[in-house]
């Protein structure tokens, strides 16, 4: 026997066996049909009121139709919406992509100079006992950012829409790892302590739901997902006094000015139906990003 002759059979075999456990699977519903029919005439038979049973019994068939029903209008009725909001949406014009796919290549590689200018800092200046934190967190930190602008240049610049959609998901579940990963690199730094780790596990069980919810409905949660990242990355503000004082000034200042960049920069990238305020929003984020890199490089104490 040929080695074709081996495949053919084990791809036959293989058929052979779905096509059994197809029919297993619908003879034991039918089974479970036929005796759920079977035990109701036989309630209505030996019942004292059989006919009110017997509507009983129709009344409860119908309600579960009806649930049904109105069930799959509901859910029909919010696919169409929707489709209609997608189709009104309006899409980037080819300029548009070219340029927010520029200014994504940019952030990528500011991101990987940043990321040596900050693990060498942090080697070569922070203090011995939690050296290796600064450059774990540090390193942990860029290379996030480095995937992200990897994703979101790869979303701009390809054409598929279903490639666009994959690599759009994929940037937004990023960004909430930078989230966390950049909480990360300050609550287990300069806010060592109960605090920084109570910080540190309300922002990352965030960033988990955030990723798992956009990962599974994806664009229909846009506007929540931006509020989200807001809620998100203004989460730390409540621990700014200590920031404030665990933090040298620059630090501090530069930290403050990235989360403000980052939010005018969810405003611009809101504006989709304005020409070029996605491509402006993804400037000025580029922006936040420096900010932020520039805070990490003086929180090295």
């Amino acid at each position: 026997m040929t080695r074709e002759d081996t495949v053919a059979n084990r791809a036959v075999r293989s058929s052979t066996l779905k096509s059994l456990r197809a029919k297993k699977r619908e003879r034991i519903r039918q089974i479970n049909q036929n005796y759920d029919k079977e035990l109701r005439e036989v309630n209505i038979q030996y019942a004292k009121d059989p006919e009110r049973l017997r509507a009983k019994y129709a009344a409860g068939d119908y309600a579960r139709s009806e649930r049904a029903r109105k069930r799959a209008e509901r859910q029909i009725e919010l696919e169409n919406k929707r489709v209609e909001r997608e189709n009104n949406e309006r899409q980037f014009s080819i300029a548009e992509e070219i340029t927010s796919s520029i200014l994504q290549g940019i952030g990528a590689f500011l991101s990987a100079a940043a990321t040596a200018i900050l693990v060498y800092r942090a080697v070569t200046h922070a203090p011995a006992d939690v050296r290796p934190i600064y450059v774990s967190t540090f390193a942990c930190s860029s290379g996030i950012m480095i995937l992200t602008y990897v994703m979101s240049t790869l979303h701009h610049a390809l054409v598929p829409a279903a490639a666009k959609e994959v690599f759009n998901r994929l940037t937004h579940a990023f960004i909430f790892l930078v989230l966390g990963s950049v909480y990360t690199s300050f609550t287990l730094t300069a806010l060592r302590g109960v605090t920084g780790w109570i910080l540190f596990g309300i922002v990352w069980c965030a960033a988990v739901v955030g990723i798992v919810l956009y990962s599974v409905w994806g664009s229909r949660l846009e506007l929540a997902n931006m509020v989200f990242y807001l809620v998100i990355g203004w989460a730390g503000i409540v621990l700014a006094k200590q920031l404030y004082h665990v933090l040298p000034p620059e630090g501090f200042g530069f930290l403050m000015s990235a989360g403000l960049t980052y939010s005018i920069a969810c405003v611009f990238i809101m504006l989709r139906k304005v020409r070029f305020m996605h491509a402006i929003g993804n400037a000025i984020m580029l922006m936040g990003t420096v900010y932020l890199f520039i805070a990490m490089f003086f929180a090295v104490i």
